[in-house]
């Protein structure tokens, strides 16, 4: 790319488009980090949208108004969920994505440590796709309360999802500022901060 060439995309007609949270992801993910050329393309920041932020707002639009919303209605009594306790569920799949949630902390900790950026999008495009295409789309009958076993493995589910969503929020926060302030000020009147904050995992340090 030249500027005196102007052989590159107005930068901010990309984030009018797509958002500087999509164009931030996708530089940490280019050779940029590592000092090397790039060849831009626009193409490759929509598929940041396509492939992390729009199955993310999903989730959390599943969550809000698919889950907790029925919860509520159902049982006359307001969802919360303490961040910092352990979620105590007998479902596979609830104790699968918690691990998974809780490795790609500590990894993402290790690699910014390390200060390897762009080991960080590859990753969490897994994760995303892990969260979204496996757990919520194999528990989306339990999370509604149409399969859940009893109210207590209904809100096991509810806890569940809502930790990982927070968790990505925490997580995601120093590389997508923008949409995880949206994601929080959703899920912000769900989450009762009565404990202390130092309680939450060690892989939250980094963020701190």
């Amino acid at each position: 790319m030249s500027k005196r060439l102007n052989n590159y995309p107005d930068p901010m007609k990309i984030v009018k488009n797509h958002g500087a949270d999509a164009l931030r992801l996708y530089l940490i993910n280019s050779p940029v980090v590592r000092a090397q050329n790039l060849r831009f393309s626009e193409a490759g920041v929509r598929d940041v949208v396509k492939d992390v932020l729009l199955p993310w707002f999903n989730a959390l639009r599943f969550l809000l108004e698919c889950s907790i919303q029925p919860y509520e209605t159902r049982t006359r009594s307001q969802f919360r969920m303490n961040p910092s306790d352990t979620v105590c569920s007998d479902n596979y799949m609830d104790k699968w994505i918690l691990s998974f949630t809780q490795s790609l902390l500590m990894f993402f900790r290790q690699e910014l440590a390390a200060y390897r950026l762009y080991t960080v999008v590859p990753r969490l495009v897994k994760f995303i796709d892990h969260l979204v295409n496996w757990y919520i789309r194999m528990n989306r009958r339990r999370l509604k309360g149409d399969s859940a076993e009893n109210e207590q493995d209904w809100l096991s589910a509810l806890n569940t999802l809502t930790k990982v969503l927070f968790q990505l929020v925490c997580m995601m926060a120093p590389f997508t500022p923008f949409f995880t302030e949206f994601v929080y000020q959703h899920l912000r009147d769900k989450l009762d901060f009565s404990s202390n904050l130092k309680d939450l995992p060690v892989g939250f340090d980094h963020v701190s």
